[in-house]
C-alpha cells in the first residue's frame, strides 16, 4: 500500500502520522523526543526508527511502499544541523522515497498560515518563522536559554517560577499559591533542594521541571507573581514577532499579513493569549490572527502529498 509520512519532531514529543494518497489516516504514533542536541546520534537514530516502525506496524506498512516523507524538527539551526538531520532521514533503511527535512517552525508556519505571513511558536521553547508575499523568508528566536533565548516559552515560564521560589527563600517574596504549589510539587524546603534542581537544569539534557500548569492555575487564583510572569511571557513572545516583522519588512511592503500562533505555552494559557492578542491589536492592527486548525504532523502529511503532486 502506498502512503506518505508526516513527522513532527519537537522538544517534548516525536509524532509520526502515516496517510494514504487521499489523505486518509493509516497509523499514528507518539514516541520519545529525538533531539540531537540532547543525546548521542546513535540514540537519535534508534528513537526515530523505533517510532516510525511503531506507526507502520499499525497498518502493516512497509518502508519501501512510502511515496514521500516530510519531517519538521527542532534543532535544525545551522548548516551542520541540516547536514546531520538530512543525512539521518535520507539514510533511513528501506526508504527510497523523496525526503524533506525542515525546521519545526517552518512546518508549523505552513500548517497554520498556509505558508505566508508570520508564525510564532511558544511551546517548550520559542521561535518565529515568516515568509513575505515576495518570497523572502526569515526566522527569529529559537536560541538556547544560555544566551537568553526561549523567550516567553514554557521553559522560560518554569525558570521564572523557580526564580520566584528563590526570592521567597531569600525572604524577598511571599509564599503565594504559585510558590507553595511549586515547592509542594518539587519537594523544595530549603536552598539545597532548589540548588539541586537548578544543577540538573543547567546541563544537557536541560531537565527543567515543567511548571506552566502550576503557574497558570495560580494566576487564575489571583496570584500576582504568577500573573506577572505570564504577562511578561506574552510580551517576550511578542517581541520575537516584532523582530521578524522588522526583518521581513512587512510593515513597509504589505498592507496586511497573517499572524499565526502555535504552541501549548501560549494557546493553553488564557492570560498569555489574552495579553498577546492585546499587544498584536495595538502594534499590528493590520495583522490577521490565525490559530491552528490541524496538527503539525497533519501539516507535514499535506506537504508530502503536495510534493508528490
Amino acid at each position: 500500500m502506498n502512503y506518505v509520512i508526516g513527522i513532527d519532531s519537537g522538544g517534548t514529543h516525536y509524532r509520526v502520522l502515516a496517510c494514504d494518497l487521499q489523505g486518509g489516516q493509516l497509523g499514528s504514533y507518539t514516541g520519545q523526543p529525538a533531539n540531537h542536541y540532547c543525546m548521542p546520534y546513535e540514540e537519535v537514530s534508534e528513537r526515530v526508527n523505533r517510532s516510525i516502525d511503531a506507526c507502520l506496524a499499525q497498518f502493516g506498512g512497509r518502508r519501501e511502499e512510502a511515496r514521500c516523507l516530510v519531517c519538521g524538527t527542532t534543532g535544525l539551526d545551522s548548516a551542520e544541523d541540516e547536514a546531520l538531520l538530512r543525512g539521518l532521514y535520507q539514510g533511513l533503511p528501506g526508504f527510497a522515497c523523496p525526503v524533506r527535512v525542515i525546521n519545526d517552525a517552518e512546518l508549523a508556519h505552513y500548517t497554520v498560515t498556509g505558508g505566508e505571513g508570520v508564525l510564532v511558536i511558544s511551546g517548550t521553547g520559542s521561535i518565529a518563522f515568516g515568509r513575505s508575499r515576495a518570497g523572502k523568508t526569515a526566522r527569529a528566536g529559537g536560541w538556547m536559554f544560555s544566551i537568553l533565548g526561549d523567550e516567553g516559552s514554557g521553559t522560560w515560564v518554569s525558570r521564572a517560577a523557580l526564580h520566584e521560589v528563590a526570592r521567597w527563600l531569600d525572604g524577598a517574596a511571599p509564599a503565594g499559591p504559585m510558590v507553595q504549589s511549586v515547592c509542594s510539587t518539587l519537594g523544595i524546603a530549603d536552598r539545597g533542594d532548589l540548588n539541586r534542581i537548578a544543577a540538573r537544569s543547567s546541563v544537557p539534557p536541560w531537565q527543567v521541571p515543567a511548571l506552566g500548569k502550576l503557574v497558570n492555575k495560580a494566576a487564575g487564583e489571583g496570584d500576582e507573581a504568577a500573573r506577572a510572569i505570564l504577562k511578561q511571557a506574552a510580551g517576550m513572545v511578542f517581541s520575537i514577532v516584532e523582530d521578524l516583522v522588522r526583518a521581513l519588512g512587512l510593515e513597509q511592503t504589505e498592507p496586511d499579513f497573517k499572524l499565526g500562533v502555535w504552541g501549548s505555552s501560549i494557546l493553553h494559557s488564557a492570560q498569555t493569549m489574552e495579553e498577546f492578542r492585546a499587544l498584536a491589536a495595538r502594534r499590528f492592527p493590520q495583522a490577521v490572527l490565525c490559530l491552528p486548525g490541524r496538527t503539525a504532523a497533519q501539516g507535514a502529511v499535506s506537504m508530502a502529498l503536495e510534493l508528490i503532486g
